[in-house]
């Protein structure tokens, strides 16, 4: 692993042990709850009826379906070890998601402030854990094969924007707080660093 990305990672984990701890420990209740209390402020017909359709292209069958796409278009350019790439990745940072909310079993906001149906724990965000992870790789791969600098950098910028808007409706929408979207993303970043650097060597 680089230093540059080994300085990062460890930014990224340093955050995120913290936010596991201040939600072990009460401290950002407070804190996730005035976040929530201004973003009310801004709620409009509009904008929830649009997050309700942003939300969803972080959820789990979107991005199976987007992933198993990107599988079937890279196995037609002959690019099978980075089809192999996508699906294992999405798998790892969905795993891990899942083991981490099982541990730390935090609630989800009260029932009747949300403005979707949503089950399970809350900590950390699965759809910013794993709509970073898909989106960042992405990113990287395009990065990596997009000879045109314009378009390489077109489409990175627009998939860049889609996991901080999934991750902000989740919070938008009252089915996550801001501490679990924050530690989602740290953890989603941090999955694409540990595979790139290993994983994603070996099987190319």
């Amino acid at each position: 692993m680089k230093k540059k990305y080994k300085i990062l990672f460890g930014i990224l984990l340093f955050i995120f042990v913290f936010l596991v701890i201040g939600v072990k420990i009460g401290i950002l209740q407070e804190i996730d709850n005035g976040i929530y209390n201004q973003i009310k402020n801004w709620q409009s017909n509009g904008l929830t009826e649009s997050f309700k359709v942003i939300t969803n292209l972080g959820g789990t069958v979107a991005l199976f379906y987007m992933a198993l796409i990107m599988v079937i278009i890279l196995l037609l350019c002959h690019r099978k070890k980075d089809g192999i790439v996508v699906a294992l990745n999405l798998m790892m940072s969905s795993f891990i998601c899942m083991i981490l909310k099982n541990i730390m079993q935090r609630p989800r906001p009260p029932v009747e402030e949300r403005l979707i149906e949503e089950i399970g724990y809350s900590f950390p965000s699965g759809h910013s854990t794993n709509s970073m992870a898909f989106y960042l790789l992405t990113i990287c791969l395009i990065y990596q094969n997009v000879k045109n600098k314009k378009l390489r950098h077109i489409l990175c910028l627009i998939l860049g924007i889609f996991p901080v808007l999934i991750g902000f409706s989740r919070v938008y929408l009252r089915v996550h707080y801001a501490s679990d979207m924050i530690a989602g993303f740290c953890l989603g970043i941090m999955c694409v660093i540990l595979f790139m650097s290993f994983a994603y060597q070996k099987i190319k």
